[in-house]
């Protein structure tokens, strides 16, 4: 039995609500425009840094600002030092992605952007971890300082992924909202937070300035690559053998 013609208008507008209800993509989400471009950047960047750490390695050139910027470490600074290093470790800054991935999953009713979210942070902060072990720069000799860090650390300095991982989460909000108007409050807060650590993990005697700089230019330099890689590559297959 053919529709009726009451039934045909009442089509259109179900396909309009079906369009309005369709959830626009969100910065983090837009697809790559130049993936080459940001794999060689990602590269250049990846060199740079690993060349950097191997020559700093060499020559430790920046302790005496280490030794300079230990003396501070005491009083109401000294105590906000040693909670910005314990509270960023690894698996506080683990549990903090998921909390604030958590967040945008609510806000954004987005499962998918809470993910590209916290994939966007881990994957740009953690490869730093294998550049600690392949530099293997020693860590700031605590003889020379006034205020040593307890416990001593043994792991390697270079880069320093504290600064990698609030340099990380400053470049996945600005993704995230970089076609609103608040693109600008996580770059200005990421500048802020990053000056921040940088002193407090240097002023602890537990980082050189070259280590704060290398993981600056790692993650701003590999960010943009990883997102790609992300979205533009696993999700969108994922996206396709869901739909097929």
């Amino acid at each position: 039995m053919p529709p009726s013609r009451g039934t045909r208008r009442m089509r259109i507008p179900m396909t309009e609500l079906r369009r309005t209800r369709t959830r626009p993509l969100t910065g983090i989400e837009r697809t790559t425009r130049r993936p080459l471009v940001a794999v060689a950047v990602a590269v250049i960047g990846a060199v740079a840094v690993i060349a950097l750490g191997f020559a700093m390695k060499a020559t430790q050139a920046d302790q005496s600002l280490v030794i300079a910027l230990n003396k501070t470490h005491t009083g109401l600074w000294g105590t906000i030092g040693n909670a910005i290093y314990r509270g960023i470790e690894p698996v506080p800054a683990v549990v903090i992605t998921l909390v604030i991935a958590g967040i945008v999953w609510a806000v954004s009713r987005s499962l998918r952007t809470a993910i590209l979210f916290g994939l966007t942070v881990a994957l740009t902060w953690l490869p730093v971890a294998a550049v600690k072990i392949l530099v293997d720069r020693p860590r700031p000799d605590a003889s020379l300082l006034v205020h040593p860090f307890s416990p001593l650390q043994t792991d390697g300095s270079f880069p320093s992924g504290h600064t990698a991982y609030v340099v990380a989460l400053a470049i996945a909000f600005w993704f995230l909202l970089r076609d609103t108007r608040y693109a600008w409050l996580p770059i200005v807060l990421g500048v802020v937070a990053t000056a921040v650590i940088g002193l407090a993990v240097v002023s602890d005697g537990l980082h050189f300035p070259t280590d704060v700089l290398g993981s600056v230019v790692w993650a701003l330099t590999t960010a943009a690559a990883v997102r790609w890689l992300i979205v533009d590559v696993v999700a969108s297959r994922v996206g396709r053998r869901s739909a097929a």
